[in-house]
């Protein structure tokens, strides 16, 4: 049975734990390089791991006759697999458009001692859940991020960098942002990359994804990318202007450290395939704002916010327009986005490209729901907050 116990991407990454099994079924399954392999074990625990492993992948990817090296590494025609195998445990994971790498371990009682080796004490503080579990986690998103990678040359502290992590103590889940900051001519840019923690039992799961670099889409006289660290300047001056920021917040970009803090652990392009883009004019080469696409519990979110010298020009009616055209070619169904009632700017941009409003609530009976801040509460206070959509 294929589980899947990770928060984001079920619906593209295929996962195996721990599958049931005959292993002669398996083993005339192989391919020649792994019927070969496979006669070279003396040692019976390495060999019932070696057929385990080859179950939860054959599980995922519905063959492993198919299944070739290169060096070391494990691939399948027209996708991205992984694989991974410890005491008592196995696990695999398949994905058409999303490099990918797993892990599988259990408790090690001497991690702690010899995690300085592989992380540090910043990275041990983001997790919000035992010493010895963190370590653990740290340990298997690193070894995921190495076989995702691919290339060999990895040092675990100093090339794999976990920016974020959030920890669901309930569920036993976690997920974050993590970098692989190695280059070389496989791989000639730093990888941003999805990582996602489990504990099953015994088990630690940790699986780690790559989507890779939007191609930047165009409007008549501007390009949209996505988010890059010299970014980090424009987006602390954009909302360093509070005639920018009065309707929609500064988003906590209150400096260039902080901006590019966030720029690295932004999870949307990874998590979602969507999220804000840098919004640069072709002629002069220089960001004008942003516009987004951004997955919100109420649906998908469509924003902007341009620097006011390019207000009144037409941009932000433009880059909305083909914002929606890229939300169409992404499959996306329906979009959503919010205006106060004083900020006819907005709403106007909105109502040009298309979008419907559907609701208009006094600002104080939705405060709770979108969790407002009482300051924010007091400043918009007996405005109106417009709800607009499309279907696409």
């Amino acid at each position: 049975m294929l589980s899947y116990p990770f928060k984001f991407l079920s619906s593209s990454i295929r996962v195996s734990i721990n599958p049931t099994y005959h292993e002669s079924d398996i083993v005339k399954l192989f391919c020649p390089i792994d019927a070969y392999r496979y006669t070279t074990f003396t040692n019976s625990y390495k060999k019932k791991e070696f057929v385990y492993s080859r179950a939860a992948l054959l599980q995922v990817c519905g063959t492993i006759s198919e299944l070739k090296y290169e060096e070391k590494k494990p691939v399948i025609p027209n996708a991205f697999i992984s694989l991974s195998h410890c005491e008592e445990g196995a696990t695999a994971c398949h994905s058409e458009d999303l490099e990918v790498g797993i892990d599988i371990e259990v408790e090690r009682q001497n991690i702690q001692s010899i995690s300085s080796k592989f992380t540090s004490q910043k990275e041990v503080e983001k997790f919000q859940c035992s010493t010895q579990d963190a370590v653990q986690f740290i340990w298997g998103i690193k070894e995921s991020l190495f076989k995702l990678y691919g290339a060999g040359g990895i040092e675990f502290k100093d090339d794999l960098n976990i920016v974020s992590f959030e920890w669901d103590k309930i569920k036993k889940q976690g997920w974050g942002i993590a970098w692989i900051n190695k280059t070389c001519a496989q791989r000639p840019y730093q990888m941003q990359c999805l990582v996602q923690v489990a504990k099953m039992g015994k088990h630690y799961i940790c699986m780690a994804s790559h989507r890779k670099k939007m191609i930047p889409f165009k409007s008549l006289r501007t390009h949209l990318r996505e988010w890059e660290p010299n970014d980090a300047h424009w987006l602390c001056r954009l909302n360093s202007d509070p005639s920018v920021t009065r309707y929609i917040g500064n988003a906590g970009f209150s400096s260039e450290e902080n901006a590019l803090d966030i720029i690295h652990s932004y999870p949307n392009y990874q998590r979602d395939g969507f999220g804000r883009w840098m919004v640069i004019e072709n002629t002069s080469k220089k960001p004008l704002g942003w516009c987004e696409l951004v997955n919100n519990n109420w649906g998908i979110d469509l924003g902007f916010r341009f620097f006011k010298a390019y207000w009144g020009k037409g941009f932000a009616t433009e880059c909305a327009s083909a914002t929606v055209e890229q939300a169409k070619k992404l499959r996306l169904h329906r979009l959503f986005s919010r205006a106060l009632s004083p900020n006819i700017g907005n709403w106007m941009v909105l109502e040009k490209i298309g979008m419907q409003r559907f609701e208009s609530t006094p600002i104080e009976e939705v405060a709770t729901y979108y969790n407002l801040a009482s300051q924010d509460l007091k400043l918009y206070e007996g405005q109106l907050l417009f709800m607009y959509k499309i279907d696409l």
